[in-house]
């Protein structure tokens, strides 16, 4: 007698996996062999609405998802911790390298946003390792980004950040870095003209803070080991420097400035613009620069070159005996002269340069303008505050009496700051 084949019955359930291939997630192969394919390719090919309340599967679905993810989670976990330790060790070869945490700095915006994005997958303190900051620097970003104030330059909160400058403060700041007068300048050059133009009421720090945030930063240069040792001086007179330096009109010509300076106060005594090194232009600086100030037991210092070494400065200094005592810079004296030449590049880069000079004639007109402006406008901080003319003529200038104004502008600052009636600032 033949033996009668069993009929199986398969749950609707088994059905639905198969009409959206989720049998390999779900059973065995050896499970899914004992189906046969007849049944299987029926399943698939039916419609979603042949059984009534189908859509219920669809939350079966999604279980079944979640059951494959809590069935990964101890992987996920240790691909997360790899990834972890891929992080640190980039922090710690990156460590060195200069600017990485101020490129985070200028685009904390985005580093806020995808925080508090993932932050209900990721926890802050683990997405704050990635960028190698700390809670509070991540706190102080998050207010700058999210609490914009309209009351200040930067739109940051005013209540908050109470000590920041005024708008008007930072618009004063701006106004100096751009001004034509003192668009190559030093920034402390700037910084004191400002304040003692009784326009600007900050320190220093303050002053370059907010250089730095207006983009006004300068060019950082390597300085090569100085091994000398530096000339001191303590009064006018004391010193004096000559040197000589080549400027390249847009003529083509060349053309050698002639310069005598204090070195004491670094005011130029002389000037002369000659078509060659002269040592007859020297010695006329030299000598109208006597007859001027009628020094006494000076050291004229200069380099040995041949404007410098020649019968006609030689004859000029010995005529005028216990006056001049002629030494040559790192032969006779182990100091260099460099506050001269210093100055020649300050001549240059802020300027000569920048006018685009075309001629001899165009030269001499801006060398009497730079010279004046150099001794009587450019305060220095080297000085003290001061300019050349001022230190050589020995008027004081007392930087504290301005600091004064710094208190009372930084308590009226606060106090403006916070009557800010911003409507985001709390």
């Amino acid at each position: 007698m033949a033996k009668t084949q069993i009929r199986h019955s398969w749950d609707t359930s088994i059905k639905h996996l198969a009409r959206h291939n989720l049998l390999d997630d779900i059973l065995t192969p050896n499970q899914i062999s004992k189906i046969p394919s007849s049944n299987l390719s029926r399943w698939k090919n039916e419609n979603e609405d042949k059984y009534l309340y189908a859509d219920i599967n669809e939350l079966i679905k999604q279980e079944i998802e979640l059951i494959k993810r809590l069935n990964q989670s101890s992987n996920i976990k240790r691909i997360n911790e790899s990834y972890f330790k891929l992080v640190d060790t980039l922090h710690l070869v990156i460590s060195n390298v200069k600017g990485i945490k101020v490129l985070i700095k200028h685009q904390k915006e985005l580093v806020v946003d995808t925080i508090e994005r993932v932050k209900g997958a990721i926890p802050i303190d683990k997405a704050l390792k990635i960028f190698n900051i700390s809670r509070a620097t991540y706190q102080l970003y998050k207010t700058i980004v999210i609490h914009k104030c309209e009351a200040s330059y930067f739109k940051w909160c005013t209540k908050r950040f109470s000590n920041q400058l005024l708008s008007k403060e930072v618009l004063t700041i701006k106004k100096y870095l751009g001004h034509e007068n003192y668009r190559y300048w030093s920034k402390a050059s700037i910084y004191l003209r400002a304040v003692r133009d009784n326009n600007l009421h900050c320190c220093m720090s303050t002053f370059y803070k907010y250089c730095r945030l207006l983009g006004f930063t300068g060019n950082v240069r390597s300085e090569k080991p100085n091994n000398n040792k530096p000339l001191r001086t303590v009064k006018p007179n004391e010193v004096w420097c000559a040197d000589v330096t080549i400027f390249k009109t847009n003529d083509g010509m060349k053309h050698y400035i002639h310069v005598l300076m204090d070195h004491y106060s670094r005011k130029i005594l002389g000037y002369s613009v000659e078509s060659g090194n002269s040592g007859m232009a020297i010695r006329k600086l030299l000598h109208n620069a006597y007859l001027k100030h009628q020094p006494n037991q000076t050291l004229f210092l200069t380099d040995g070159g041949c404007e410098n070494k020649n019968t006609f400065v030689s004859s000029l200094i010995d005529s005028l005996p216990n006056t001049f005592a002629h030494k040559i810079a790192q032969q006779d004296v182990v100091f260099s002269n460099s506050m001269i030449e210093a100055f020649n590049k300050t001549l240059k880069y802020e300027f000569l340069y920048p006018k685009g000079i075309n001629s001899k004639s165009g030269l001499v007109k801006v060398m009497a303008e730079a010279i004046t402006k150099y001794n009587n406008s450019r305060p220095q901080w080297a000085l003290g505050g001061n300019t050349p003319s001022e230190t050589f003529s020995g008027i004081p200038m007392n930087f504290n009496s301005y600091k004064m104004s710094f208190i009372e502008q930084k308590q009226l600052r606060i106090s403006q700051n916070k009557k800010n009636s911003c409507k985001k600032c709390f």
